[in-house]
């Protein structure tokens, strides 16, 4: 399919079943709106800066928009020919219609000189608009009879055809509003074999009340094309061409001087968004994923298919009438929305509820349900092994493992991991609009962990320090050992590697991995082991020979299949099991008190 309205093949695959105009009648109903302008497309041209931020539509970018919303005709796509059948009865008349042939009336021609869009708005289409407006060649289909849409190619550059129509991307909301006489075009052979036209059966054809409906959605097009340059970039936080010349036309005609001329009322307009934002309530699939939806980058709006989309799009066309007449009132900021509102009723724009709650609400909260602090490179490789091997899922938006390594203080972290965030005030309690994130530090006994008390006193610092930023009566929650906010476990009075092998196995893994034997042999070796295990005030296997080759990273290594075969055992016989064992499964536990639930944090008086 090329460029330009009614051009290129209309072939179709042949149909089941070829309609006629003797198909059953069915009764379309379209209903009016109340906030169509009486301007026609003609005079938008009149205004400073218009399809600068929301660009028109060809056909082939019309269909391409309906076909992305699943309206379709007879069981097939909506096509050039469709759309020509659509605009024959009036069903969805195209805005403009831009003539490339010699009959160019003088008494037409609009000086556009002033145009802010002429001036800096540089595609082929708008060139050619603005040059058939200045030359006469421009008209309103709306006001003038339907002629069959011309097919002969004439040039390349577009239009190139003798007329070439172009759309408000706001008539879409009108397309979706006719989808069942979109449904009813059915096609019709033609004389050429294989090729068929689309025709819209007599029996389907809009009555006067589904016409003047569709009329007024024309209408409301109208008042979208002419207001969106104010809003759209407010909606969509990008501002296309220049920030300055932006400003500048909205100076240049206030918000109640251009609403004075579409001869509309702000009632009218909210009206208008109340009932758009009902419709798509009605259509929206999204359910409460509306809220992260809307939330999303615009760009990324474009991915949404189908009823989705349709009501997205009435959910924008509400969201640029509300934020018109925020601007006729003079409302820089609109209000939340009052309470109880249905989440399918408020605006795009309304975020009464933070993102994190948002998210918890939908348990998708990228917020871990616990943060364990490991202390070591060695701990860091084995821990993750364990819980595979114990079939915990290895997610990080659930169980996240941060090594402190060199870390002298930890209450920085335990407040970035595990700090309440506070949502709404329900008086005797207040809910979080983030899961409770619990803290578990997984360390060697030694230095300030070294003993029971010493431990206590660091778990009470730990929560001074996710506690400080709330209000003290809601502080002690967190403080009761039921609430298990923050653990400080050990692998026993010995380092890891001591607590989890023995002097046989230590010594047999290191000789594996170091490039020459040991000076005292095996036994010299086990001997030295012993010693660090049993004298040395801070034991360390690595002192034990320091050999090229032979670290705490590589023996975890080599010694994991042992550990491995230990925990496998364990599970079998349903025993305790190794250190690391245990306190995998006292991670899981933790995790598991506040995963997929919403929190709350009671106030003490």
């Amino acid at each position: 399919m090329t460029e330009g309205a009614g051009e290129g093949s209309f072939s179709a695959p042949p149909p089941d079943r070829v309609g006629d105009d003797s198909d059953v009648s069915v009764t379309h109903m379209v209903g009016k709106t109340i906030a169509g302008t009486h301007r026609t497309s003609i005079e938008l041209l009149d205004l400073p800066f218009p399809f600068s931020q929301v660009s028109l539509l060809t056909v082939d970018e019309f269909v391409k928009a309906a076909d992305q919303r699943r309206i379709h005709m007879g069981g097939h796509s909506l096509n050039p020919t469709g759309l020509e059948e659509l605009h024959r009865y009036g069903v969805l008349v195209p805005i403009f219609c831009v003539s490339i042939g010699q009959d160019a009336d003088p008494s037409l021609a609009i000086d556009t000189s002033s145009s802010l869009t002429r001036q800096h708005v540089r595609s082929t289409v708008v060139r050619q608009l603005y040059e058939a407006a200045t030359e006469g060649r421009l008209s309103d289909p709306a006001n003038h009879p339907f002629s069959p849409w011309p097919r002969d190619r004439l040039r390349t550059e577009w239009p190139s055809v003798a007329r070439g129509y172009l759309y408000s991307f706001h008539q879409l909301i009108g397309l979706e509003r006719a989808r069942s006489l979109v449904q009813a075009i059915k096609p019709h052979s033609t004389e050429q074999r294989g090729v068929f036209s689309w025709r819209l059966p007599h029996a389907d054809m809009p009555n006067s009340y589904a016409a003047d409906g569709l009329k007024s959605w024309r209408a409301l097009a109208m008042t979208l094309s002419a207001v969106d340059t104010r809003v759209w970039p407010n909606i969509t936080q990008v501002i296309h061409h220049s920030d300055e010349i932006w400003r500048a036309s909205n100076l240049s005609q206030s918000a109640p001087q251009l609403l004075e001329w579409l001869g509309l009322t702000v009632d009218q307009l909210r009206r208008e968004a109340d009932h758009l934002r009902s419709s798509a309530s009605f259509d929206d699939v999204l359910g409460e994923f509306y809220d992260v939806v809307r939330r999303a980058n615009p760009n990324a709006w474009d991915s949404l298919l189908g009823d989705a989309r349709t009501a997205l799009d009435s959910r924008i066309a509400a969201e640029v009438l509300d934020g018109f007449a925020d601007e006729v009132e003079g409302i820089d900021t609109p209000p939340s929305p009052p309470p109880n509102t249905p989440l399918r009723q408020q605006r795009l724009s309304d975020r009464p509820n933070s993102i994190d709650a948002v998210l918890t609400n939908l348990h998708l909260s990228p917020h871990p349900s616990l943060v364990i602090a490991i202390e070591g490179a060695t701990e860091m490789l084995i821990v993750p092994r364990v819980m595979q091997v114990l079939g915990m899922r290895m997610d990080p938006s659930w169980i996240r493992l941060v090594n402190f390594e060199g870390t002298k203080d930890l209450s920085l972290l335990a407040r970035f991991a595990a700090e309440p965030v506070l949502g709404d005030d329900h008086g005797d309690f207040v809910i979080l609009d983030r899961p409770v994130t619990r803290f578990l530090v997984l360390t060697d006994a030694e230095n300030k962990f070294k003993t029971q008390p010493g431990r206590r006193k660091q778990r009470k610092l730990l929560l001074d320090s996710i506690s400080a930023p709330l209000p003290a009566d809601l502080r002690p929650d967190l403080y009761s050992q039921g609430a298990r906010i923050v653990e400080i476990m050990t692998w026993g009075p010995e380092p890891f590697e001591f607590a989890h092998f023995s002097d046989g196995r230590l010594a047999d893994a290191m000789l594996g991995l170091a490039a020459s034997p040991h000076p005292g042999g095996r036994s010299g070796l086990i001997q030295s082991i012993h010693k660090q295990r049993t004298l040395d005030p801070s034991p360390d296997v690595e002192d034990a020979w320091r050999e090229p080759g032979v670290n705490k990273l590589a023996l975890a290594d080599a010694l994991w299949p042992t550990l491995a075969a230990r925990i496998e055992r364990a599970i079998a016989k349903q025993t305790t099991g190794p250190p690391v064992m245990k306190a995998v499964l006292r991670a899981y536990e933790l995790a598991m008190l506040s995963y997929k639930r919403n929190m709350s944090v009671r106030r003490h008086r």
